[in-house]
């Protein structure tokens, strides 16, 4: 004879079972779907995020690899929101506020908007290679991915901050490669490495800092462009490249075509004491 207890037995069973059961297959897949498709509305509405902090937290959050941020910031245009997202990956990585000698200067945190805007400007056409002299702690090796070079060259005199930068690139092995050593003394052919080549004064003695943008200048390949940010040693390049340099004392890019040297002063500075309009390629005259 049927026994209704049996029955309600069996229930209880089946019940218990479909609660413990490991979620299947199709579950975790679905999970996995649901993960991406939060990054993805997450990163379709970036331009909402205007505190770097809770831009931070969102990206820490939702998990999203730096490389997930790089083709992100190169799909989106916006050097506000770049500069942002760069930020929001590097803001929590070391660096090595040490000089690695008493004539250089320590590393520092960057103001990247400046970085990003400036060098989307300076950038030309088929620039493919990026190069950072004096590449600290990674960081500019990263923003330029972001902005879209294909591969990022950084050499670095500090070996804490050489191994710093490779423990932060380590996801872009293809994309990057860092070299120890001393930018006054490494093989001239380093510099024909790069079709764009920056730097942000890496030595504080002037006479130094001339060397080392004429050595860097003396040997960039044809159609390169070397952007320095603080060149405040114009008299110094002056006499030693025998080149009319101005004085700006901020961002200078010179260009080299043809064999020939043009600059620009990217940014109409308020320390100019050049009365020329440097916002467009000029050629460099010897004198």
């Amino acid at each position: 004879m049927f026994n209704p207890k049996y029955l309600l037995l069996c229930i209880v069973v089946l019940a218990y079972s479909a609660c413990t059961e490991k979620p299947t297959a199709q579950a975790q897949g679905n999970k996995k779907v649901d993960s991406l498709a939060l990054k993805r509305e997450f990163l379709e509405q970036g331009e909402v995020f205007f505190n770097n902090d809770r831009l931070k937290e969102k990206v820490q959050s939702l998990n999203l690899s730096d490389r997930e941020v790089m083709e992100y910031c190169r799909k989106n245009k916006d050097t506000g929101l770049r500069a942002k997202f760069i930020g929001a990956v590097y803001s929590g990585k070391e660096y090595n506020d040490k000089p690695a000698k008493s004539e250089f200067w320590a590393a520092y945190r960057f103001n990247l908007s400046m970085f990003v805007e400036t060098v989307s400007i300076v950038r030309e056409a088929g620039q493919k290679t990026f190069m950072d002299i004096g590449s600290g702690n990674g960081e500019k090796l990263f923003g330029a991915l972001c902005l879209g070079f294909e591969k990022a060259y950084g050499l670095e005199y500090s070996e804490k901050s050489y191994k710093q930068s490779l423990k932060h690139l380590a996801n872009f092995t293809k994309e990057t490669e860092v070299t120890l050593g001393d930018a006054l003394a490494v093989d001239t052919a380093y510099f024909k490495k790069a079709d764009f080549l920056y730097m942000y004064s890496p030595i504080k003695d002037n006479d130094m800092m001339a060397s080392l943008f004429k050595r860097a200048m003396d040997n960039m390949k044809d159609g390169a462009i070397l952007l320095e940010v603080r060149c405040v040693y114009g008299k110094e390049l002056r006499a030693k490249t025998g080149y009319l340099v101005p004085t700006i004392y901020s961002w200078l890019a010179i260009k080299k075509a043809d064999g020939k040297y043009y600059y620009k002063n990217v940014i109409d500075s308020a320390y100019s004491y050049d009365s020329a309009d440097h916002r467009e390629w000029q050629e460099l005259k010897k004198g």
